[in-house]
């Protein structure tokens, strides 16, 4: 709209702009009253965008509660330079003494140089997979893998690639060592059951290296020598199982990651040398999970009261003006006594003192906010981990049941994910806000076209008094001319 009143009143000498404005001020009360409720309204969009903000951190907390934060036991190592421990609520406490021989190792074999742009003849490539015993290949259970090599892929990079994108078992690469490109191949597992065994087929016809320069008997083929003179593929390393003791007691795994030897622990062998291998309980990782919880709903119901903060008004029929955006709205009661009863609400099928996150001592306070008394979580974890544990595990009583995780992410899930409550309250939110902006251009173009009309209005009244008073001026001349005549 124009500004109101501009070069109004200089013929007539009334206060025609002051007129106009107070008309106008008159005129947009309904188009004030339309902003005002689409500021409502916005602010309702952008409190409903902070309610799901804060139960999004809350959600990212209660996915934190898994069964690995409870499982009650942790393992340490004197030296993590030799092994590496960790343990589960399945292990027992105890103290051992472990002393590590040597490492598993993964079969590797490697050829001699061949130039970058020396081609292989056509042909086949069979891997047969099993063990060297009394100096002899022998098969394992597992079926033999063929790789064809073509025109396409007849050079050693070509090799390597075909056995690459064959993920069979064997992972090749290539090395230079200044004498010409050397194909590196390793073993996908480390043991001495895992090694293998490559016979090729060549194709009639053709140029360039024999194929056989790719047998290999891990039986047969010589060890790799820097200074040998070998044509073809040689013994880089034999595969071989981990040799260690365990409280005197010889063991032997074929992976350096064993998991078979102690009940819930795991081993991660290192290197070589002497550690001492502890299982005890532990709390703290639960206790940081379930903290994180606290501290995420603490935040949350904050953020939930301050924008649905509803005060008396001093003005009867009117809402206070430190009322939250939200004041009164359904949803936020609906989701507060939604993860209230959450908290308290016990695991189905759960038995025993431990069926709930209030049994794992969190409570509400006076104020409402969530406290977690960590002493009786300590106390929980050192009875009865295995019971705690279960709270957070997937299906924790056959197909069908959920954990305490996962029944209160679905509660949340319902307002935070995309076309959830909230989405869908927003998107009413946002329809308003968009037929509100409708009505308030509408209305901003009649208020136009009134402004207009009553500028002419008063143009021609400013014009009609300004002629007037000129008329008037010019009578009073004249009489004042006549008197002075009749004086004569």
């Amino acid at each position: 709209m124009a500004s109101v009143g501009s070069a109004l009143g200089v013929g007539s000498g009334l206060e025609l702009s002051t007129l106009l404005t107070n008309l106008m001020n008159a005129e947009k009360v309904p188009l004030v009253k339309l902003q005002q409720q689409e500021s409502t309204v916005q602010s309702k969009i952008s409190a409903f965008g902070q309610l799901k903000s804060s139960l999004s951190s809350l959600l990212t907390a209660v996915n934190g509660l898994t069964e690995a934060k409870f499982n009650g036991m942790t393992g340490t190592s004197s030296d993590t330079g030799v092994a590496t421990v960790s343990a589960t609520n399945a292990a027992s406490k105890a103290s051992h003494t472990l002393e590590v021989t040597s490492l598993a190792l993964a079969e590797k074999a490697v050829s001699s140089a061949l130039d970058d742009d020396a081609q292989l003849r056509s042909g086949t490539l069979t891997f047969t997979f099993g063990s060297v015993k009394e100096g002899a290949f022998v098969a394992g259970e597992g079926e033999t893998k063929t790789v064809t090599i073509g025109a396409g892929n007849n050079t050693l990079a070509g090799v390597r690639d075909a056995i690459n994108q064959a993920a069979m078992g064997v992972t090749a690469s290539l090395i230079n060592d200044g004498s010409g490109s050397r194909l590196v191949l390793t073993s996908s597992d480390t043991g001495a059951a895992h090694a293998f065994k490559i016979d090729t087929a060549e194709s009639a016809g053709g140029s360039g290296e024999a194929l056989s320069f790719l047998d290999y008997d891990p039986a047969t083929s010589p060890a790799y020598s820097s200074t040998g003179t070998n044509s073809g593929m040689s013994r880089l390393q034999a595969g071989a199982d981990a040799q260690f003791k365990l409280d005197g007691l010889s063991v032997s795994s074929a992976s350096n990651t064993v998991t078979t030897v102690l009940a819930g622990v795991t081993l991660t062998l290192q290197k070589a040398g002497t550690s001492t291998v502890a299982i005890g309980t532990n709390a703290s990782s639960g206790t940081s999970a379930l903290q994180a919880l606290v501290s995420a709903y603490n935040s949350f119901l904050s953020t939930a009261n301050s924008l649905a903060l509803n005060t008396p008004s001093e003005t009867k029929g009117e809402a206070s003006s430190g009322n939250g955006p939200l004041a009164g709205d359904s949803l936020v009661r609906d989701v507060v006594s939604r993860i209230r009863g959450e908290l308290f609400s016990p695991l189905a099928g759960a038995t025993g003192p431990y069926t709930s996150l209030s049994s794992l001592g969190v409570s509400f306070q006076n104020d409402g906010t969530l406290k977690l008394d960590t002493e009786r979580l300590t106390k929980a974890m050192a009875e009865d981990p295995s019971a705690i544990a279960k709270l957070f595990t997937s299906e924790p009583f056959g197909a069908g049941t959920q954990s305490l995780t996962e029944r209160f992410a679905a509660q949340l899930s319902s307002y935070t994910s995309n076309q959830g409550a909230i989405d869908t309250r927003v998107d009413g939110l946002n329809s308003s806000a968009k037929t509100l902006q409708g009505q308030q251009k509408q209305l901003e173009n009649r208020l136009s076209q009134i402004e207009a009309r009553y500028r002419q209005q008063f143009t021609a009244l400013d014009s009609l008094i300004a002629q007037l008073n000129t008329t008037g001026t010019f009578l009073t001349q004249q009489i004042e001319a006549l008197q002075n005549l009749n004086k004569q």
